[in-house]
C-alpha cells in the first residue's frame, strides 16, 4: 500500500489544468459584468452610466462564450458536455451549472442586441443588410422586455459567480476547495475584475467614480472573505491546516502573499481610497490598478486550483 503524504490522498491526481482556471475566472469576470449591467438598468442608472454599461452588456456574453471554449479544448472527450442536455440531475452540480451556462448565454445575448444594434447604428456599418434586419427584428423584441431581461441576468449572473465555487467544492476531499467561502468569495472575485475591466476599457464618467467605489468595497470584502477561509481551514483537520500552511508558508505561498493578495487586492485597494480621498485619479495609476486586479483573480483561481489537487 502507498505511502500517503501531508494527510493526502491520491495525492498525485491532477484532473484539472490552467484551463479549468482561466474558464472559472472568465466565468466569474462575465457574472460580474451582467450583474453591473442589470443593476444600471434596474436602478434608472443605465444611460448616467454610459458607455461602461454599454461596454459590459457587450463583453458579457464573448466572455461567457470564450470560457466555454477553453474549457471545451481541455475535455478529452469532447461530445460529453453535450450529454448534461439530454437531462437535469437536480443533486448535480454539473448539471445546474451547464443549465446555467445556457439559460445565461441566451439571455445575456438577447439584453446586447440594442447596445450592439447602436453600437452599429452608430459607426454607420450596415455591409450586411441581412444581419441588420436581423438585429433589428430581435431588439423589437427586446427592447419592451429589457427589465425583464435585467432581472433574470442579475440573478442569473448571481448564480454564475457562485457556481464557479460550487464547482470546486464538488472534490469533497479537497479541504483546500471543499469550503462554504468559496462561492462567494468567487463572487466578490468576479465583481471586482468586472470593475476593473470597466476601468480600463470604458475610463471616465460618472460610471469611474461609481466603478472605484465599489471595487473599494467588493475588494475589502474579497480580503476579509480569504481571511475566513484561511481561519476555517486552520481550525479545521490536520488536512486542512496543511492545506493551510500550504498557501501560506508553504508550496504556494511565493504566489499567494504577493499576487493574489498584495498585487490582486491591498495594492489595488490602497490605490482606489487614495483616490477617493484626494479625488484626483491618473489614467496610468487606474490601468496598473486593474490590470493587478484581474492578474490576482486569475492567480487566485490558479493557485487554489492546483492546491487543491495536491491533495490539500
Amino acid at each position: 500500500m502507498p505511502e500517503l503524504r501531508e494527510g493526502a490522498l491520491n495525492i498525485h491526481l491532477h484532473l484539472w489544468g490552467w484551463p479549468v482556471a482561466v474558464y472559472l475566472f472568465l466565468g466569474g469576470l462575465a457574472a460580474g459584468l451582467l450583474i453591473f449591467a442589470s443593476w444600471a438598468h434596474l436602478t434608472g442608472r443605465r444611460r448616467e452610466l454610459l458607455p461602461a454599461v454599454r461596454v459590459a452588456t457587450l463583453l458579457a456574453p464573448p466572455t461567457i462564450l470564450l470560457g466555454l471554449v477553453v474549457l471545451w479544448l481541455d475535455l478529452g472527450s469532447k461530445w460529453t458536455p453535450f450529454w448534461l442536455y439530454l437531462t437535469l440531475r437536480v443533486r448535480s452540480p454539473m448539471s445546474w451549472g451547464a443549465w446555467i451556462l445556457l439559460a445565461i448565454l441566451l439571455t445575456s445575448s438577447l439584453a446586447a442586441i440594442p447596445a450592439l444594434t447602436s453600437v452599429r447604428a452608430r459607426a454607420g456599418v450596415c455591409r450586411f443588410a441581412w444581419l441588420h434586419r436581423w438585429l433589428q427584428h430581435f431588439e423589437r423584441w427586446a427592447g419592451p422586455r429589457m427589465r425583464r431581461l435585467a432581472w433574470i441576468n442579475l440573478v442569473l449572473g448571481g448564480a454564475l459567480g457562485l457556481y464557479t465555487g460550487v464547482l470546486l467544492g464538488t472534490m469533497v476531499a479537497r479541504p483546500a476547495l471543499n469550503s462554504p467561502i468559496l462561492p462567494i468569495l468567487f463572487l466578490a472575485s468576479g465583481l471586482s475584475a468586472a470593475a476593473a475591466l470597466l476601468l480600463m476599457v470604458a475610463p471616465g464618467g460618472p460610471a469611474h467614480h461609481l466603478l472605484v467605489r465599489g471595487e473599494i468595497a467588493v475588494e475589502a470584502a474579497e480580503l476579509t472573505l480569504v481571511g475566513l477561509y484561511l481561519i476555517g481551514l486552520a481550525t479545521s483537520t490536520a488536512a486542512g491546516q496543511a492545506a493551510a500552511a500550504a498557501l501560506t508558508t508553504g508550496t504556494f505561498a511565493w504566489a499567494f502573499w504577493p499576487v493574489v493578495i498584495a498585487g490582486g487586492i491591498v495594492v489595488p485597494l490602497a490605490l482606489g481610497i487614495v483616490e477617493v480621498k484626494t479625488r484626483h485619479a491618473t489614467f496610468g495609476l487606474t490601468r496598473l490598478s486593474a490590470s493587478l486586479v484581474l492578474i490576482g483573480g486569475l492567480a487566485l483561481r490558479l493557485v487554489l486550483v492546483y492546491a487543491g489537487q495536491r491533495g490539500l
